[in-house]
């Protein structure tokens, strides 16, 4: 430290080299402590005071031991530099300003993940998800890709992106799904508003819609079979065969190897994730198909 002024020449003084020592790793440690993630200084602060003055009495019999060598006001300031920076160890994140939160389900599980101030989502079978802490509190953003049933409570804006298009909300909940270039929004409840390629369409409860050519088609769906895929159970309408084998994979965690041409073949029906043989079953059977299991491989011809 450099003696710019009477206040510290005096401190220079009237402290030991010990007792200098250790304020100045004091102050230098609290020098350096940033705002946390998605609050402004003065939150940050006033929440800091409050943690602090609920603890004082511990903190100060824990962190001020008596020491007769050191001077009344060292101790005191020493005291409270600690009880800063124990507030700060349990106050803030200690994730960088701009470290991106990212969630994974893995192959064959499902995952449920809290966002911040009420929001949720759940993540179907190799889903991913990433979202900003830093700038949440402005403007909330999920980066995703994958499969994923949104829970969102009322408050600022908030979208959910995609490689296929976005989807923006201020209160509901709904499902999107975005592999490869397949995208689809499904809303249960509130309304959304889906952009992609340049279109926006707005649905409300009940409805869905498809991007397909590139074009989203608005349709009807079965609201009671919306996202089903979190308690197990997988519901599909026409669907390409080739993506209902894909989603096999995903829930069974297995490699499906298909030496049969399936281009041209769609499934309607229904398979759960309890059982794979059963699921097989349900899919296979009916479009006179056999599959053979071998450990984490499936044949089917």
């Amino acid at each position: 430290m450099k003696h710019n002024d009477p206040i510290e020449d005096w401190f220079y003084t009237k402290t030991s080299d010990q007792e200098r020592e250790e304020l100045e790793k004091a102050i230098a440690f609290s020098s350096n402590l940033a705002v946390p993630i998605g609050k402004s200084k003065d939150q940050a602060w006033n929440q800091l005071l409050g943690n602090i003055e609920e603890q004082k009495e511990d903190n100060e019999r824990a962190l001020i031991p008596p020491r007769e060598k050191v001077s009344q006001w060292v101790a005191w300031f020493t005291g409270i530099a600690a009880m800063l920076i124990a507030g700060y160890l349990t106050l803030y994140n200690p994730l960088g300003e701009n470290q991106m939160v990212r969630n994974k389900a893995e192959l064959g599980k499902v995952e449920r993940m809290m966002l911040p101030i009420g929001s949720s989502l759940t993540l179907n079978s190799s889903s991913y998800s990433t979202y900003n802490p830093q700038t949440w509190y402005d403007k909330r953003v999920v980066k995703l890709e994958g499969e994923a049933f949104f829970e969102v409570t009322e408050g600022s804006e908030f979208l959910v992106e995609t490689s296929n298009g976005t989807v923006q909300v201020l209160g509901t909940s709904f499902n999107v799904f975005s592999r490869g270039s397949n995208f689809s929004v499904e809303c249960s409840t509130g309304m959304v508003l889906v952009t992609s390629n340049g279109q926006q369409v707005e649905l409300k409860p009940g409805q869905k819609v498809t991007l397909k050519d590139k074009k989203l088609i608005l349709s009807e769906f079965n609201i009671d079979k919306i996202a089903t895929w979190r308690s197990g159970d997988f519901y599909f309408d026409t669907t390409p065969l080739k993506m209902v084998i894909e989603e096999m994979e995903r829930q069974f965690d297995i490699k499906i190897k298909v030496k049969t041409d399936i281009a041209e073949r769609y499934y309607s029906g229904f398979f759960s994730r309890t059982n794979l043989k059963e699921a097989l079953q349900l899919v296979f059977v009916p479009m006179g198909l056999d599959f053979e299991i071998n450990n984490k491989e499936v044949t089917v011809e």
